[in-house]
């Protein structure tokens, strides 16, 4: 029956493929319906809803002259082609597609955007022009519209009058429209140029981290080697974790090789950042899929800023798209040391996932192959910490100790860290002393506060001074589960059941599925004569996927036992 009902199927899709494309056009085609290309067809578009662009341009790739019949089939393949930088593959498609016809949102854009690259500005405004509205593209369509259009006169004319063409009515582009104006700027050559940087980095309201990187760039290109390093080294100060400002600054001070990524005199440089800016937005949104497609239009347009390929990456880790995201991060990596230790840092939790074990092994290998900083350091000590190698951890952070002082950002944290893995390693009065340093150096810091009071709390000691702690930790952050549940078991500690249980309480609504959560809970339930719920958190908190073996033993014996009242 099986076989049948499978041989049933095969013979209804086949009818419904010949059904649909043979409505798409009327003209007769050359292409032929047999088995081979039913499959290939079939086989590509499962690998392109899979987003295996490999396998759909390779099955696609095999459907000759299959535009007839499909505009669907035409546009998957450019995106495919394109997602894989495959640009000359899509250029000549996107050719065909043109001389039979059969242009479709994707090829316009693609043959547009190599005019722009190629500077025949009329000819890819031509190109632009013929683009037609395309419905999934809808909330940036006139946006895009206007920037491929805008952009393809300044760059002809280099009239800054044009600048006034760069422009929006919907609110939401009011960033966006600012930084293009920025651009045009920069690219025309205008006087106004460094004002118009500083409106977008001095602004109040919105971060524009990224565009310190400009500016400095703005600025070096211009001769202004000494404004371009001194405000690059005032930027990472600011933005310590920012990676272009980072790289740019080690390469600004000769600590690794020059190479200029980006130009704004270049108009394909401007355009591939601007649909970067889109997707951006894209990501933003949760369209990963199409954020790709237009980062990879950017590395068209700009192939030496493989910083492009950051959010490729990250987007491709969010589709589970593990092995190209390993991949986009490789190629990160050669832009220099900030990028080369971000992505093995990325590699390493990619790994982890996959349950790798040696990923702390991969991740140390390029910690030796670089020259660490201060932040990259602390970074992988508090790698270490998390896989349990607690001794390692705690040389490191002594080691950063000894070369910041009281005044580095880093320094409260870093005590807090190796109070962590003093702690963890059942050195509580080293723990003790480093948790207090850190709350002398950043009080009222809730996160300190939180761990040291807890911990108080699980010794039974200080447990009047950890309640206040605790009480002044949970004003500062009212809506943490980890806080509201330290208040809830210090009230516990000091039998104030009725109390601790409206803290608990809360806890497990914030936080329903942490095992201790629950089992604070259930402890709190039995003391206030609630056994029967008691035991149905007890019985739930078991389900839970992590839940340590110690813990499960505990709460197995007070399910045969209960607990004892007092």
């Amino acid at each position: 029956m099986r076989s049948r009902f499978f041989i049933f199927k095969i013979i209804l899709y086949t009818f419904i493929f010949l059904g649909i494309f043979n409505s798409s056009y009327s003209k007769v085609s050359e292409f032929n319906y047999n088995a081979k290309n039913i499959s290939n067809y079939f086989s590509g578009l499962i690998s392109f809803n899979h987003l295996d662009y490999k396998n759909s341009q390779k099955f696609f790739k095999k459907l000759n002259n299959f535009e007839d019949k499909s505009l669907k089939y035409s546009s998957k393949f450019i995106y495919s082609l394109i997602n894989l930088g495959k640009y000359n593959e899509a250029l000549q498609y996107s050719k065909k597609l043109e001389n039979k016809n059969q242009s479709n949102f994707e090829s316009n854009l693609f043959l547009g955007l190599n005019e722009f690259k190629t500077k025949n500005y009329d000819k890819a405004e031509f190109y632009f022009n013929k683009i037609e509205r395309n419905y999934e593209n809808q909330l940036i369509f006139d946006v895009l519209e206007m920037s491929l259009n805008s952009w393809s006169k300044i760059a002809k004319s280099k009239d800054e009058k044009n600048i006034n063409l760069i422009n929006s009515s919907n609110a939401a582009y009011k960033n966006l429209i600012l930084i293009q104006k920025t651009f045009a700027h920069c690219h025309l050559g205008s006087v106004n140029t460094e004002r118009e940087f500083k409106k977008i980095i001095e602004n109040e309201k919105t971060s524009f981290s990224r565009y310190y990187f400009f500016f400095a760039n703005y600025l070096f290109n211009n001769g202004k080697k000494k404004e371009a390093t001194s405000f690059i080294n005032l930027a990472n100060k600011e933005y310590p974790g920012n990676l272009l400002i980072n790289q740019f600054r080690k390469k600004l001070n000769h600590e690794e090789k020059f190479n200029n990524e980006f130009d704004c005199k270049n108009s394909a440089h401007i355009m591939g950042e601007i649909l970067y800016i889109f997707a951006n937005g894209l990501s933003s949104q949760g369209d990963y899929k199409l954020s790709n497609f237009y980062i990879s239009l950017s590395k068209f347009l700009n192939s030496d800023f493989l910083s492009y390929n950051t959010l490729m990456a990250e987007n491709l880790t969010i589709l589970k798209r593990n092995d190209d995201a390993k991949e986009s991060y490789k190629q990160i990596s050669k832009i220099g040391s900030v990028f080369k230790w971000y992505s093995a840092k990325k590699i390493t939790e990619l790994m982890e996932l996959e349950g790798d074990k040696d990923s702390i092994k991969y991740l140390s290998k390029v910690y030796s192959e670089i020259n660490p900083g201060v932040y990259d350091t602390f970074d992988f000590a508090n790698f270490l910490r998390a896989e349990e190698e607690y001794d390692k951890s705690i040389n490191l952070y002594s080691e950063l100790l000894i070369k910041i002082n009281r005044n580095h950002k880093l320094y409260p944290k870093i005590l807090e860290r190796r109070g962590m893995a003093y702690e963890r390693s059942d050195k509580w009065d080293l723990a003790e002393k480093d948790l207090l340093m850190s709350l002398n150096v950043l009080p009222k810091e809730p996160y300190v506060m939180n761990y040291l009071a807890y911990s108080w709390v699980e010794k039974n000691e200080n447990i009047e001074d950890a309640l206040k702690m605790l009480k002044e930790a949970n004003n500062l952050k009212k809506h943490d589960g980890y806080i509201t549940d330290s208040l809830g078991w210090a009230l516990y500690k000091l039998k104030n059941f009725s109390e601790a249980k409206k803290y608990l309480e809360k806890a497990i609504i914030l936080m329903p599925r942490d095992p201790i959560v629950n089992d604070h809970f259930a402890d709190c339930l039995w003391m206030n004569e609630n056994k029967i719920q008691a035991r149905y958190f007890w019985k739930n908190t078991l389900d839970m996927e992590n839940v340590d073996e110690e813990l499960r033993k505990k709460i197995e014996k007070k399910l045969l036992f209960g607990l004892k009242s007092t």
